[in-house]
């Protein structure tokens, strides 16, 4: 398998969505209401993408790694969009690969990227994780993050889904 890393385009919107959606779906079975899993939409998704992909100046960085030619996951990197964020902290926002793309080094090869990306103008970042998302804590540990203390409720779906998230911070080094 022919793995790259390189940035999104606009044309990457719909390959995009495929992941969010599919990444999501496998990821949090189990984690998250079934229904609000099974009611996510590709469509949606695609949209959303088009319009931030179409933004270029919306200050995030979105990276895809593809396999064989076709997006295989995707990370968004971008300043940090926490309340106590300094201009000195990046965020890694996303981080999505399709199951089939798991424990192959896609995950690793866009977080290297991206992080990368982050230290050109940041000396921290901080990301947001689901509590009881244990592969995704594991896979940021082993890449050096640490849990920060810090952690945050959300609610989406008209406040019938429930995100309880720890955030991890890694020093960038800048």
């Amino acid at each position: 398998m022919t793995l790259s890393v390189r940035p999104a385009t606009v044309a990457d919107a719909a390959g995009i969505a495929t992941v969010h959606i599919g990444s999501w779906q496998a990821a949090y079975e189990g984690l998250l209401p079934a229904e609000f899993l099974g009611g996510l939409s590709v469509p949606a998704r695609e949209r959303f993408w088009t319009e931030t992909l179409s933004a270029p100046e919306a200050c995030h960085t979105v990276l895809v790694a593809t396999a064989e030619g076709a997006v295989a996951g995707f990370a968004v990197a971008c300043p940090s969009r926490d309340q106590d964020a300094t201009a000195e902290v990046g965020e890694l926002a996303s981080i999505y690969l399709l199951p089939d793309h798991w424990g192959q080094g896609a995950g690793r090869a866009l977080h290297e990227d991206a992080v990368t990306a982050l230290a050109r103008s940041f000396t921290t970042a901080t990301l947001w994780v689901l509590s009881t998302n244990r592969r995704a804590r594991r896979f940021y540990e082993r890449a050096g993050w640490s849990p920060d203390d810090r952690t945050r409720v959300e609610t989406t779906n008209d406040g019938t889904v429930t995100l309880e998230e720890v955030r991890y911070r890694l020093p960038l080094g800048g």
